[in-house]
């Protein structure tokens, strides 16, 4: 009997699914707790203030670097958690260095009060840094970004705001609209320093509320800027949206689909904000009827007024740089020597002034050169260089998000590089802050030239003493706050000296006591502020008084 075999049936294939949309895993909840932290504490850094009669920067920018302190020791704590190999590119490296040698400067600086006070500004803020490329790792960066955004948009409208009538206590009322950053000249700063990242998040916003808000915060950001008449800040804006526009030129066809119509409707915001200060009455007292024009006529003028002023400045912060190229002066230290180099017709320094000049020159880079030294000048321009590169080998890159997020990368560089030109930016607190954040969770990944997991005693020593320094700039700050507060109503004797206590480095208060009370009472506080700023005449003025 022949037996047949029927062929075999193979079985039958699945039906073939349609790919849909992949859900990314979220990010861990350490991560997302802490960019909410940072999201936080950026609102924070621009909103906080406290009333203060005898302290008039001080009381904006104290509580501003209390929160930079908090945000990096989170960061910190954050960073050190678990057994993560620490992960090192060339931006992480060069900016490492950096703090370092600041950090040698400031140990060995004339006055270690202020030098402790400027360099832990910077060791906090590249804590924040170095969280931010963490979490940009981790895909936890969406909500750290958008509470910069929303900080953006509040310090600016706060700000047009008082040009329009407001006015609180808690808002400066020298130099208006300084609003809550003491100063109109800080607050189109770190405007000028947020358009390019307000920019990229209405360029990426999908829904159509997220939209509106990030290109309203354009317009008032742009508005701000104009009304504060600050030169720097109109610079510093044309850099980085002339820059953002390069940048968008040079990345792929695709990328540039994607966002031209985007981009074209902010413009249009841009320029109606700036439109709207000049046309719509506000309640600044300008002396000149055509005050914005006069403005944009002299927006490069170097031969008389503050231009002129900032080039003798310049000059003479640079003898300094001379006699001190390897570590400077100290960080923070230019107020305490410049009296030792000013000239005849230097606009920035007032012999009359018991304090006579601002606490800061009037360049990030000519203090930098002055205070840390060439080899810290050269370890910070480049660490700002490979950002760039990196940047720019990402624009022709095929992911058009990753595109994006590198032109708001050249663009803040850009803007705080032109406004660190000719103003303090850089050692400030909100704006440190801001493009600290904004670099870090923006910044193309890279590839680590350093990965070394840690262990043991050597694990333990460098947790320990970085954790020990971020805990010890946190209560220096928080001491000073606490004799700003003591003061806020009172500059009696006994009230003074109480603040005294928590801030015995404080030349202001050493000074005031030096002027009143009986010789005996006296010559203790001169002989301490003429230890603390050696060069200055009041401390020997008020010893003299009193045969000391």
């Amino acid at each position: 009997m022949t037996v047949t075999h029927e062929p075999a049936i193979p079985p039958a294939e699945p039906a073939a699914i349609e790919p849909g949309p992949q859900r990314a895993a979220a990010p861990p909840l350490p991560a997302r707790l802490l960019a909410a932290a940072l999201a936080l504490a950026a609102i924070a850094v621009v909103l906080v203030s406290v009333p203060s009669r005898l302290f008039d920067l001080d009381r904006h920018s104290v509580p501003k670097e209390l929160v930079v302190h908090v945000a990096g020791l989170l960061s910190l704590l954050w960073l050190l958690r678990g057994r993560r190999a620490p992960r090192a590119g060339v931006v992480e490296v060069l900016l490492a260095a950096f703090v370092a040698w600041s950090g040698l400067s400031a140990l060995l600086a004339e006055n270690r009060w202020i030098s402790i006070r400027a360099a832990g500004l910077t060791y906090s803020a590249f804590l924040v840094f170095l969280a931010a490329r963490r979490l940009a790792d981790e895909g936890a960066g969406r909500l750290a970004l958008g509470g910069l955004g929303l900080a953006a948009i509040a310090g600016a409208a706060i700000g047009a705001a008082q040009a329009y009538g407001l006015n609180l206590e808690w808002l400066t009322d020298d130099r208006p609209p300084g609003g809550t950053f003491g100063n109109r000249n800080f607050l189109a700063h770190f405007a000028a320093i947020s358009t390019p990242l307000l920019l990229l998040l209405a360029l990426r916003a999908r829904r159509p509320l997220a939209r509106t808000v990030w290109l309203a915060g354009l317009a008032v950001a742009s508005c701000a800027i104009v009304l504060t008449r600050s030169r720097a800040g109109w610079l510093g804006l044309g850099a980085g949206l002339g820059v953002f526009g390069v940048a968008w030129l040079l990345a792929r066809r695709e990328t540039r689909a994607t966002s031209g119509r985007g981009l074209r409707r902010a413009a249009a915001l841009i320029v109606a904000g700036g439109l709207a200060a000049i046309v719509v009455p506000n309640r600044l007292d300008w002396r000149s009827d055509a005050p914005y024009a006069e403005t944009l006529t002299r927006l490069t003028d170097y031969r008389s007024g503050s231009g002129r002023g900032r080039l003798i400045q310049y000059e003479n912060t640079l003898r300094l740089a001379r006699d001190y190229p390897v570590l400077g002066v100290g960080p923070g230290n230019w107020f305490v020597h410049y009296p030792r180099v000013t000239t005849r017709g230097d606009r920035a320094f007032s012999a009359s002034d018991p304090i006579p000049t601002n606490p800061w020159p009037s360049s990030d880079w000519v203090a930098l050169l002055a205070e840390r030294g060439v080899l810290a000048a050269l370890l910070a321009l480049g660490a700002a260089g490979a950002a760039i590169l990196v940047s720019l080998r990402r624009l022709r890159g095929e992911d058009a998000a990753v595109a994006m997020a590198a032109m708001a990368v050249l663009a803040t560089l850009a803007a705080a590089f032109v406004t660190g030109a000719f103003d303090a930016v850089l050692m400030l607190a909100p704006p440190a802050f801001f493009v600290a954040l904004t670099v870090g969770l923006l910044l193309p990944p890279t590839r680590p030239i350093a990965e070394r997991r840690l262990e043991g005693r050597r694990r333990t020593v460098l947790a320990t003493f970085m954790a020990v320094t971020a805990v010890a700039v946190l209560l220096l700050d928080t001491a000073q706050l606490a004799a700003i507060r003591i003061t806020r109503d009172s500059t009696a004797r006994s009230t003074v000296e109480r603040a005294l206590r928590y801030d015995p480095g404080n030349y202001r208060l050493r000074l005031l006591l030096a002027g009143s009370g009986s010789c005996r009472q006296r010559l203790e506080h001169a002989r301490v502020a003429a230890r603390l700023l050696p060069y200055h005449a009041a401390p020997r003025t008020a010893l003299r008084a009193c045969g000391g």
